[in-house]
């Protein structure tokens, strides 16, 4: 790739974040506000941030725009990002301030105004937080700022894994399906797939009502075979038996979802990351496959609901 990278992300974005911690439970909403200004033509970006929720960020960074990746030059952010599609970014940095590494990614939806980004802050190994967040672009002061999302109580929820909606939204019987964007092992484009995931109940789950004992169907995966499985979830958690393709993956709020699923057959083992919009109705997927350590591409884009 080359050319600047900041075609789609300019502007102040303004956003509710739902915050987990490290069990996985509804930690909090954190309003999300930040601006992102280009300062000159050779590619440095300046970023406001002011985060205030369970936990607290507030600051500014600036970032070197080198079209194919980005480098976060502090001081309130360090680390380095990956540019894997105009208006996807997939990063590694480092919040001093928290003493707090993250791995996140955050997409622009198709229309440009509207961003899903999913952020897992660690300390060492150790999950701490991690960050559901979705914002609305704001291009002017004059414009009305997006419709405030309706605040969730943490004590009311911390021991549902649905954080009160009464359903697991990336996990509900139906169909996901999209045209996905592919990428090389050098993160070069090579094509689109389509792609589809078809979930549907087929049993009890392990821990009641929050649960789910599903039969999943997925197609376009490119990388390795299709795939069907069954996949059970706890709500907090979802996991596979034996089998050609199998793996686990934590889930947060039912919207965030992160792990990792090894397909026998082909030898290799996919990161999928995915978080859903809040009413469902969408959800970005980031699926960077592995052989050991090498990594062989990627798949991204956007899927939509239908509940068939």
């Amino acid at each position: 790739m080359s050319g600047g990278s900041f075609s789609q992300g300019l502007g102040e974005w303004i956003g509710s974040a739902e915050v987990y911690d490290g069990s996985g439970r509804f930690a909090g909403m954190g309003r999300d506000t930040r601006t992102v200004q280009a300062e000159d033509p050779a590619g440095l970006i300046t970023v406001e941030v002011t985060f205030e929720g369970p936990f607290s960020l507030s600051g500014m960074y600036t970032i070197a725009d080198h079209g194919s990746h980005r480098t976060y030059e502090g001081p309130l952010n360090l680390g380095f990002a990956e540019v894997l599609g105009d208006g996807l970014i997939a990063a590694r940095n480092y919040w001093p301030s928290l003493g707090l590494s993250q791995r996140f990614f955050l997409m622009v939806l198709p229309g440009g105004d509207h961003q899903l980004s999913l952020a897992l802050l660690s300390r060492g190994d150790q999950l701490r937080w991690t960050v559901v967040g979705e914002y609305r672009r704001r291009l002017q002061a004059s414009q009305d700022p997006p419709p405030e999302v309706e605040p969730i109580d943490p004590a009311a929820v911390s021991d549902d894994p649905t954080a009160g909606r009464g359903r697991l939204l990336l996990l509900r019987p139906g169909r996901w399906s999209g045209r996905l964007h592919r990428l090389d092992r050098n993160l070069e484009p090579s094509g689109t797939v389509d792609y589809v995931e078809t979930v549907a109940a087929s049993g009890d789950g392990p821990a009641g009502a929050s649960s789910a004992a599903l039969a999943v169907e997925l197609s376009g995966l490119d990388f390795a075979p299709d795939a069907s499985f069954a996949l059970e979830s706890d709500g907090w958690t979802a996991w596979t038996p034996a089998g050609d393709f199998a793996g686990s993956a934590a889930l947060s709020g039912g919207r965030g979802l992160s792990g990792h699923f090894h397909n026998d057959p082909a030898g290799c083992r996919v990161w999928r990351r995915e978080v859903a919009s809040l009413d469902g109705s969408t959800k970005a997927v980031l699926h960077i496959w592995y052989r050991g350590e090498e990594r062989l591409g990627a798949l991204y884009g956007t899927l939509t609901f239908d509940p068939e």
